[in-house]
């Protein structure tokens, strides 16, 4: 039993390539220091007692080797490897699927692969809140935006500028209520593929999903700077 006395559950998305960090392999796989980026989420995740199990979906011709390295590792919380879909919703969609496989939790959630440096905090906040309130559906962890956003047509011509006061910008974990999220996954594909992010498959549906105070460290690897960035936070963290 997790925190606060509910359950959850995480599906770990990285079913993708990543071809931006121009690794010559998926970037989930790319090492941070000698460890595989993947390998440092799941360690990071099973580590957390808020968390009571994980399903990881990758690519099909990675599952037998991320199966073997998860139990070399001794990943424990690792119920389920899925194998991913075209895109990232298939593949949350697969990994719900595994899980309801294995049993049920009073919240489940989805983490991104590629962010690594993911704590607790932002896992517990997002619990805390749907634990104080009963009417909330899901809990997502975002950093507010500092910088001005801009809304542009197809010509790149501005048309307005949003208060970046109400703006902010949405990470993972996103997590919410069981029956919540299995429900909006089990809609056609094609509303799936028009989703976002796993929040917005929600709100379509009139969820009430509430925003929680995520981290600047908690980003996405998506290219060299990234990574670079990742080396030095965990650098600074073992001092």
């Amino acid at each position: 039993m997790g925190a606060l006395g509910l359950s959850l559950a995480l599906v770990v998305a990285a079913a993708g390539y990543g071809k931006r960090l121009d690794s010559g392999l998926p970037k989930q796989y790319v090492p941070i220091f000698g460890i595989p980026m993947l390998q440092r989420t799941l360690t990071a995740l099973s580590s957390l007692s808020e968390v009571d199990a994980l399903a990881v979906v990758v690519n099909e011709e990675d599952i037998e080797y991320c199966r073997s390295e998860i139990a070399v590792e001794r990943i424990g919380k690792v119920a389920a490897v899925a194998a991913g879909g075209e895109e990232r919703p298939i593949s949350v969609r697969n990994g719900l699927l595994a899980l309801a496989g294995v049993g049920t939790w009073d919240l489940v959630g989805v983490h991104d692969g590629a962010r690594p440096l993911v704590t607790g905090a932002e896992i517990s906040r997002a619990i805390e809140a749907l634990a104080a309130d009963p009417s909330l559906d899901g809990a997502v962890a975002a950093i507010r935006s500092v910088d001005t956003i801009k809304l542009v047509d197809d010509g790149g011509v501005i048309q307005s500028t949003p208060d970046r006061r109400c703006l902010w910008r949405a990470q993972t974990p996103q997590i919410f209520r069981w029956n919540v999220l299995m429900e909006a996954y089990a809609q056609p594909e094609q509303l799936l593929l028009d989703a976002t992010d796993d929040s917005a498959l929600v709100e379509a549906r009139g969820g009430r999903v509430v925003v929680v105070e995520g981290s600047p460290e908690n980003f996405k690897v998506t290219d060299r700077v990234d990574l670079r960035h990742a080396e030095q936070i965990l650098a600074e963290r073992r001092r």
